[in-house]
């Protein structure tokens, strides 16, 4: 009983502390503020997501189940993969390019990791990207705890590469015309640059369908292509020739 009270005192000095996600270090440095042995914390941790009280994220790290509402999935998300940040059709919804509600968080990360993690009913999906392709992010806060997020423009330019996470690519193009009047044209030009060529080029025939003037998509334009590319990466080859923008026009 005297160590079930203790782990409950543990646990409500994290929560007092806003620590809904916490590791077994941050538990052990608490349990010295409440004169508890460190030595104790990892039998009372054990104790506690028998009983419900917090969930194991994974090895080290834990979430509070109790003590007001459970953590956001995003930061979940954080948790699980360091570094991550929510992307794709998550965070098209978050900057509210997009009508759907995705049924999973999406979120990329430089890590090798791409198995689908189940937690508290929700399904976590990491996709991993080149280090050199995890740029365009920025820090939100979500019930008092920070996330990462990838931008508006890095949003719609991941999905231009990989439309399968974001729905498909009919509401990816459907995002841009949602987010025509947000979309900083120099920024997403300079990221895309940064990306490979066919989705520079993809961007540059939207962006051209959006009446972007051409002084603004000239570096897009001189960009060289060996061949023609796919304008919907995950569609079928067929469609014609746009030979401005050396694309397939296949949807």
């Amino acid at each position: 009983m005297k160590n079930s009270i203790s782990g409950m005192n543990l646990l409500r000095h994290l929560a007092n502390q806003g620590l809904r996600i916490f590791s077994t270090e941050q538990a052990q440095a608490a349990a010295l503020e409440i004169e508890m042995s460190p030595g104790y914390v990892s039998e009372a941790l054990h104790h506690l997501k028998n009983g419900g009280w917090v969930t194991r994220l994974k090895r080290g790290v834990y979430a509070i189940a109790a003590y007001g509402p459970a953590p956001h999935e995003f930061a979940i998300a954080m948790a699980l993969v360091t570094p991550s940040a929510i992307s794709h059709w998550t965070a098209m919804h978050y900057h509210h390019i997009t009508q759907q509600t995705p049924n999973k968080i999406f979120a990329i990360t430089p890590r090798g990791t791409s198995i689908p993690r189940s937690l508290t009913n929700t399904i976590f999906r990491f996709i991993q990207v080149k280090k050199e392709h995890y740029f365009g992010i920025e820090t939100i806060w979500v019930d008092e705890m920070k996330a990462q997020i990838t931008n508006l423009e890095k949003t719609l330019l991941d999905g231009l590469t990989s439309p399968e996470h974001c729905g498909d690519f009919s509401e990816v193009l459907h995002a841009f015309k949602m987010a025509k009047d947000k979309i900083r044209i120099q920024i997403i030009i300079e990221y895309a640059l940064k990306l490979e060529k066919a989705v520079a080029k993809r961007l540059g025939l939207i962006l051209d369908g959006l009446g972007v003037e051409e002084k603004h998509l000239n570096p897009l334009l001189k960009l060289p292509m060996q061949s023609y590319c796919k304008f919907d990466p995950s569609g079928p080859i067929k469609g014609p020739y746009n030979a401005k923008w050396k694309i397939r026009e296949n949807v």
